[in-house]
């Protein structure tokens, strides 16, 4: 089969894909974010007073249990969203996004079953005959190919770990700025573009629940028309049961085409 592409699936960069995608078939239970749950709620973390300390541990945390994240761009609800359920040790879960497009909306779910990823696409219509919303196309491996195209949701927060400039601006809330230009592998190159020089001191703002687990995370970004976008992070769920079995093989496609996210 072909190489594999990770799915584009960060929200910032739906609406391109999704635009790009309607283009060519026109051609032819969250809880509060924070809140403490069973598995995760023993003793709060001590107070930090090193704000660079407090952001660096929170960021290494989100790997050490399963959790949800939900991913936007900040803007009006009911917008383009992403939406991952992962359990980061056994590298599993379900990441599903919803596509904006003039007739209703494109579901994208990418599931990965720990040595393997496929992925499903429901469309509003059936005009891509592929976009069936039943057929799992087998897309390959996680970390293949070496060169990301899109958003590694599942590593975002790795993006937090050397912050600049970090100051408290409320309880467990902090603002500073990143510097992404190593971060080509996490962000893929659609951001990579978006950014171009502000990559070495892109805004942020970052809260952190009283165990210290990071729970709100916004990267600021800007378009080549200054107008703002931002990836928006909200973690929760911490150490919710992520089942991720591979699908029926009567559900199974090989070979996925090239309309398929990721092959």
């Amino acid at each position: 089969m072909k190489k594999p592409k990770l799915a584009v699936a960060g929200a910032v960069l739906a609406v391109a894909v999704a635009a790009g995608a309607w283009a060519l078939v026109a051609a032819d239970d969250a809880p509060r974010a924070g809140a403490p749950t069973a598995a995760g709620s023993a003793t709060p973390a001590p107070a930090a007073t090193d704000p660079v300390g407090v952001l660096t541990a929170a960021a290494a945390k989100v790997d050490q249990q399963t959790y949800r994240l939900t991913l936007g761009t900040g803007g009006a609800a009911g917008g383009d969203s992403t939406v991952v359920v992962w359990d980061p040790k056994a590298r599993r879960g379900l990441e599903t996004t919803s596509l904006k497009v003039p007739t209703g909306a494109v579901k994208i779910e990418r599931l990965t079953t720990g040595p393997d990823v496929y992925v499903r696409v429901s469309a509003p219509d059936r005009r891509v005959p592929v976009w069936d919303g039943r057929t799992w196309w087998h897309v390959g491996a996680p970390g293949d190919p070496a060169g990301q195209q899109g958003l590694d949701n599942t590593r975002l927060a790795s993006t937090l770990a050397a912050p600049k400039g970090v100051r408290q601006t409320g309880t467990r809330e902090y603002a500073g700025t990143l510097d992404l230009r190593g971060s080509g592998a996490v962000l893929g190159s659609g951001v990579g573009r978006v950014l171009g020089d502000r990559a070495a001191a892109v805004p942020f703002t970052a809260a952190v629940d009283e165990q210290g687990r990071l729970v709100r995370y916004r990267i600021e970004l800007a378009s080549e028309q200054s107008q703002t976008a931002r990836l928006d992070l909200t973690y929760s769920d911490f150490g919710l049961p992520v089942p991720a079995e591979p699908p029926a093989a009567d559900l199974v496609g090989e070979d996925p085409p090239a309309n398929i996210p990721g092959a």
